[in-house]
């Protein structure tokens, strides 16, 4: 178990998508007490191919979001696999963005969301953090796993650098949990068409967007 803040934190990945698209972290620990949003921890895995596959895809289209959709099926999620997230919220899609708000690392990018799929911002390649996985293997339910921006070549991560919690797209490694909330079925595997919730590994919070500054106004 990971211990942060001297205070051991399960924390999902969330985002609320209007107003303000910043990702951040749901705590989910003291759900007893203080109930999560979970509304905006979810994001579904519509479309999964080869890194190979998607080069070639983008180099033929600049509709790549009219295409998102097809392709992607019920096939079963494999490492080393570019992924598309659409968060479930808002319909818009994970992205590594090109600001930046760390303080402590000036090499850092912003993690949020971005209206369509074009381009590379909005893809994610999936590598196993265990070595009894290997590129190729199905991603399985509950697997540590590393998330890596197809753009900038940069890791999802957990920064603590600043004093707050905040999520950002990094040279530095953070390990993330996949967990399937209605998939509709038991596998045991992650397929194309899954809606999920990312995890930091061995925590309780997930991902989610930042909520907008009070009077800030949601658009």
């Amino acid at each position: 178990t990971t211990t942060l803040l001297k205070e051991q934190l399960k924390l999902c990945l969330s985002v609320e998508g209007f107003g303000n698209r910043l990702c951040s972290l749901e705590p989910t620990s003291n759900a007893q007490n203080v109930p999560p949003d979970l509304a905006v921890c979810c994001f579904v895995l519509e479309q999964s191919l080869s890194v190979r596959a998607l080069q070639e895809m983008l180099a033929n289209s600049s509709e790549i979001g009219s295409e998102s959709s097809q392709g992607g099926g019920h096939r079963t999620l494999l490492y080393g696999h570019a992924s598309l997230l659409r968060h479930s919220h808002s319909g818009m899609y994970l992205s590594c963005l090109t600001t930046s708000r760390s303080v402590t690392d000036e090499l850092a990018f912003d993690v949020g969301l971005q209206k369509d799929a074009a381009g590379e911002a909005c893809w994610w390649t999936m590598h196993p953090a265990s070595k009894q996985r290997s590129e190729g293997e199905k991603v399985r339910v509950g697997d540590d796993l590393i998330l890596v921006s197809v753009s900038s070549e940069r890791y999802l991560h957990l920064s603590t650098a600043s004093g707050e919690l905040q999520v950002d797209a990094s040279f530095m490694q953070t390990l993330w949990n996949m967990n399937p909330i209605c998939s509709g079925s038991e596998e045991g595997f992650v397929t194309g068409g899954h809606v999920l919730r990312l995890f930091h590994g061995h925590m309780d919070e997930c991902l989610t967007p930042t909520a907008p500054e009070q009077g800030e106004e949601r658009s």
